[in-house]
Order: C-alpha cells, then sequence, then structure tokens
C-alpha cells in the first residue's frame, strides 16, 4: 500500500479538506484527490462523507483510521531506525505522560547523552491511554503509566510515587461538601478512587481539567484549590503563594513503568530504565 496515500488520508480527516491537506503536504488538490481515490479503490470502499463545508470520516474511514495511523508512525519509525549515523548502535524510543513531561525529559536526555552516546533516542509525551496504545503497536519500547494495565507482551513495574495535596490560594480548612474554585484535576483511576472515597458527598465536579499545568494556572490567576503534585507546589508552599488545606487528606499516585516483552533484555533499553531512575525526580520519588 503507497504510504503516501496513507499520508494524505490522515492530512484530510485532521484539516476536513482536501485543499487544507494540499497546503499542509504541499502538493496540489488534485493530487490529494487522487491518492484518496486509489486507496478508497483498494481497500472497496468511500472513506469520506462529502459536505458543503468540507469531509469527514464515514464508519468505514473511522474504521480504516487507526491502522493508517499506525502503518505510517511504523513507517517513519523504521526510517528512522535504518538511517542511524554512524557509532550509533540503537535506539530506544520513550513515552512520558503529559503531567511529567518537563519534571523528566531533560535529565533523561543529558543522562543519554553522557552515558549511552552510542543509543539514539525518540521520546514522545502524550496521555497516559495513547502511551499505552503505542506500546501494543509496537512503537515505543517503554513508557510510563498511570495505571497498572497488565497487557501480553508487555512488563511494568512501579517507578515512582508522588504525593498528591490539596491546597488553596487561600488559608483554610477542608469543608465536607462542594468548595467554589475547587478544580477537579484528571489524574487518573488511582486518584478518582482515593478521591471519592474520601468526598462520597461530591459526586460532580463544577470544573475538571486534564491537566495539572492547566489548574495551577488557573487558581494562581482567578484563586481556588485543586489537587496538586508534591513536586509542583512545594516552591508555591514556600513562597506563600498556596497553602495546604488544613484537615485534607494526602493521596498517593503511583505511576508505573512498562516495558516491551521483546526488548526488556536490550543493553539500549536496560540503559534507557538506568537512566530514568538517574533523574533527580524519580531519585526522591522512586520506588
Amino acid at each position: 500500500m503507497n504510504i503516501e496515500n496513507l499520508r494524505a488520508f490522515l492530512e484530510v480527516t485532521a484539516t476536513g479538506s482536501f485543499q487544507k491537506a494540499s497546503e499542509n503536504l504541499h502538493i496540489t488538490q488534485s493530487t490529494v484527490s487522487a491518492r484518496i481515490k486509489a486507496l478508497e479503490e483498494r481497500l472497496n470502499r468511500e472513506l469520506f462523507t462529502r459536505k458543503r463545508d468540507g469531509v469527514a470520516l464515514n464508519n468505514g474511514g473511522k474504521a480504516f483510521y487507526p491502522y493508517a495511523l499506525s502503518v505510517v508512525k511504523t513507517w517513519q519509525q523504521a526510517q528512522q531506525e535504518v538511517s542511524l549515523p554512524p557509532g550509533v548502535e540503537g535506539i530506544v524510543s520513550l513515552g512520558i505522560p503529559v503531567h511529567y513531561w518537563n519534571k523528566l525529559y531533560s535529565d533523561w536526555l543529558d543522562w543519554m547523552n553522557e552515558n549511552a552516546p552510542g543509543i539514539a533516542t525518540r521520546i514522545q509525551s502524550d496521555y497516559s491511554v495513547y502511551l499505552l496504545n503505542e506500546m501494543r503497536d509496537g512503537l515505543l519500547d517503554l513508557a510510563l503509566m498511570f495505571e497498572p494495565i497488565y497487557s501480553p507482551g508487555l512488563h511494568m513495574e512501579p517507578l515512582f510515587e508522588e504525593p498528591l495535596i490539596l491546597v488553596s490560594t487561600e488559608p483554610r480548612n477542608v469543608g465536607t461538601g462542594h468548595t467554589e474554585g475547587y478544580i477537579y484535576i484528571d489524574w487518573g483511576h488511582q486518584f478518582q478512587d482515593q478521591h471519592n472515597r474520601e468526598y462520597p458527598d461530591v459526586p460532580h465536579h463544577r470544573i475538571t481539567l486534564a491537566l495539572e499545568s492547566q489548574a495551577l494556572e488557573q487558581i494562581l490567576e482567578r484563586g481556588g484549590s485543586a489537587y496538586l503534585a508534591h513536586s509542583t507546589v512545594q516552591k508555591y508552599l514556600e513562597a506563600g503563594k498556596l497553602f495546604r488545606v488544613e484537615g485534607a487528606r494526602e493521596f498517593n499516585l503511583t505511576i508505573y513503568l512498562a516495558v516491551a516483552d521483546a526488548r526488556r533484555n536490550d543493553p539500549a533499553v536496560l540503559q534507557a530504565i538506568e537512566g530514568l531512575r538517574a533523574t533527580r525526580f524519580v531519585g526522591e520519588y522512586g520506588v
């Protein structure tokens, strides 16, 4: 199957427009149309519903999308691995959840550059569920996960455990019901279970955010409270910009390291794991 046809399919899906896809791919609109037509003829079904303001995936296109994405990503990874420069013996790919990107990637890359100069690195950040899919598709060698979801072909073990602390922009005591200005951060099922047990009278939240950084920015600018990671709030507590909510229980968040079984004993992967454990953050919170 022509990889450029798949790229055109993914770009049209992302933009909802043949014209915008052609601009992003730096080819003519007729070329994009021809590539989509060739793909549809190969699959023997249409992939898009044509609308007045553009196009959208139909059921066939939705079913085909994850396979097209996987093929293109696998091709990109293959290109990277076969074109490694002289002196580079192998490559390792690491996925880091968005919550912990800034706390880990720089130290890890520094360690790898210093201690494993013969290993090329590929690193990406995403939500845990998407990193897990990348692991299952063989596109990542190891990744950090918010949940111990055991899957065939993957080995999982705890890497670090960090306290989550309820903080507020004003000194106050913990309440039993809904508190105005409280932001619920989606830390995953571990946090959700602990939060529900501790606050059974608060089944719904007025504001829910996916990222800790968003919640921190919101409460610092507009006031409020949220459960934030200890490593994030420590400097704000010391500066008097945030306050621990008196009487509020700490929750513990365990982050797991997933490693592909096929590469579990690979020297490059073992060095990558050693590098993770050597970072300042894992050194402080590692299990």
